[in-house]
């Protein structure tokens, strides 16, 4: 659930942040009671808003029980932050905000958890919408949480590969090229390797095992028809950090799509090699 500050309290009630604290919000007591006192009027309006006594003195009471009262304070006057925070698909990520919060000493259990109900609906929409780049900053910020606040965010990316990686096993079966491109020709840019690359190994490393080997017989079943796609999908594959065997086997196809690709031969056998390797890389998958 997206962070909701408790302050907003302080714009109808017209109390600047360095009023709250114990002193200040007595004296704001005192002020409020004494404006009761001087008016014959039921309310008062302060701001925008018709106050009785009784709700003016029960707002001001509630700012004195709420726990985290600095951090929240932080948080509300960082206009950019408090609008991420609460609404994390719809406002700009505040990267610079939240170095100054997370990096500048004033970094707690609180506010990493805040940042993490955060983090994981806006990690989700970036990755729903295929936009790799944008994650960049995000995912330092998840990688410097405690690790039982990355749990959340790590499940959602760990799903979508898994969704990324089931297209691809699927378009394999009937290679369309018009299709495949709309649906996951994403893999063709820079920016995809990079995210792959930027996940952690220890947590990541199989199912990006997986993409490859699901990338690879896509390429093989597509190589007739889609010559230029397979070409630009193996240059983005040999970026990507995966098993040494699939390495080898991608940078060995990569080679030959990119003298056939220069020249416009026909397609050589390298393709049945490259299957044999890839069932010796998944028989030992098997094993482990």
């Amino acid at each position: 659930m997206p962070y909701q500050s408790p302050l907003h309290l302080l714009d109808s009630l017209q109390i600047e942040p360095d009023q709250l604290n114990p002193a200040g919000l007595v004296q704001l007591r005192k002020k409020l009671l004494a404006e009761f006192n001087l008016t014959p009027a039921i309310t008062i309006a302060i701001g925008d808003k018709q106050y009785t006594k009784d709700e003016a003195l029960k707002a001001i009471d509630q700012l004195k029980e709420i726990q985290h009262l600095d951090d929240h304070a932080s948080i509300f006057q960082d206009k950019p932050l408090l609008a991420w925070l609460e609404n994390p698909t719809m406002a700009l990520f505040p990267y610079k905000s939240i170095i100054d919060l997370h990096w500048s000493g004033h970094s707690n259990d609180f506010c990493d958890e805040i940042l993490a109900d955060a983090l994981q609906p806006y990690c989700s929409f970036l990755l729903k919408q295929r936009r790799f780049s944008p994650l960049k900053e995000p995912l330092s910020v998840t990688f410097s949480l405690p690790i039982h606040y990355q749990y959340g965010i790590l499940e959602v990316i760990y799903e979508q590969l898994e969704d990324i990686n089931s297209l691809i096993d699927e378009a394999k079966k009937a290679p369309n090229f018009k299709q495949d491109q709309a649906t996951f020709g994403f893999i063709l840019y820079d920016d995809w390797p990079d995210f792959l690359n930027s996940l952690p190994e220890e947590t990541f490393e199989g199912i990006i095992n997986s993409f490859c080997v699901a990338a690879i017989n896509y390429t093989v079943a597509a190589q007739h028809d889609q010559r230029y796609f397979v070409y630009d999908i193996t240059h983005q594959l040999v970026r990507t950090n995966c098993d040494e065997g699939l390495k080898k086997t991608i940078q060995g196809n990569y080679q030959v799509y990119k003298a056939n690709n220069s020249n416009g031969k026909g397609w050589s056998s390298w393709w049945f090699w490259g299957f044999i390797v890839l069932a010796q890389f998944l028989a030992r998958a098997c094993d482990n």
